[in-house]
């Protein structure tokens, strides 16, 4: 048994050490040191050009970046790249601080789809104390073991102990393996909504830029949404998919 307790708290060790590498990467890249200099010195407008070139050629990003992106654009009146920003910093770094900013900037510019659902709330939760979680499971689950160990031995029944303990431990890995909360995009351009994947097939409305959706399917050049609880579909350049890089 001391030998099983030295192997999980070498492994606990391990992932303590790992935590700060995902920051640190975009933090030495150097397009984005080169983005913060040109920040520093006010000047936005190259600053984010440099961003931009780091989030979508090199796929490298950090929160700090993604929150100054989103700065920016609003400050400019660029408020559909704002929430694009916004989302894609939320989807990457789960905050209900970003969840707030966006619901106030939806409702200023009477913009659809950026009222959270309790799901979206609760899985943001879950992904902001995720280390928490992990960490307080740890140091939960790791006496738990040992006390039904010695139970064991003891000759006494265990009961649903165990089955009850693996329960929450398979819907932490459930929750943090299987990404449960839908596709969402962003409306970039004011477009037309058509009730099929052809430009001949019949008209819906046409809507402006910036609502937020739920994206159904990819059907060819088309996206199936869902708008006021029905399955439309809009052209794939009209719409800004969120968390479609990879942070590093």
């Amino acid at each position: 048994m001391p030998n099983v307790f030295r192997k999980i708290l070498y492994t606990i060790s391990l992932f303590i050490a790992f935590l700060p590498i995902l920051d640190c990467n975009a933090l030495e890249n150097k397009t984005i040191k080169k983005a913060d200099a040109l920040y520093e010195k006010k000047d936005f407008d190259q600053a984010l050009k440099l961003y931009a070139h780091a989030l979508d050629s090199e796929k490298v990003f950090s929160r700090h970046t993604l929150a100054r992106m989103a700065q920016i654009e609003e400050s400019s009146e660029n408020i559909i790249r704002s929430l694009y920003y916004l989302s894609t910093l939320y989807y990457y770094y789960s905050d209900t601080r970003v969840i707030r900013k966006m619901e106030i900037m939806g409702d200023r510019y009477k913009l659809k789809g950026y009222s959270y659902s309790e799901l979206e709330y609760f899985v943001s939760l879950y992904k902001e104390y995720y280390h928490w979680i992990i960490f307080s499971l740890i140091g939960l689950g790791v006496p738990f073991i040992f006390y039904l160990y010695r139970r064991r031995k003891q000759g006494l029944r265990l009961g649903f102990r165990p089955l009850f303990f693996l329960l929450i431990l398979g819907s932490v890995f459930y929750i943090n393996n299987v990404d449960i909360t839908p596709v969402m995009g962003i409306i970039s351009n004011p477009c037309t909504l058509m009730s099929a994947p052809s430009p001949g097939s019949e008209y819906i409305e046409t809507v402006s830029a910036g609502h937020r959706v739920r994206v159904i399917e990819k059907a060819g050049a088309w996206y199936q949404i869902d708008w006021n609880n029905k399955k439309v579909y809009v052209r794939d350049l009209e719409l800004l998919l969120i968390g479609q890089g990879n942070s590093l």
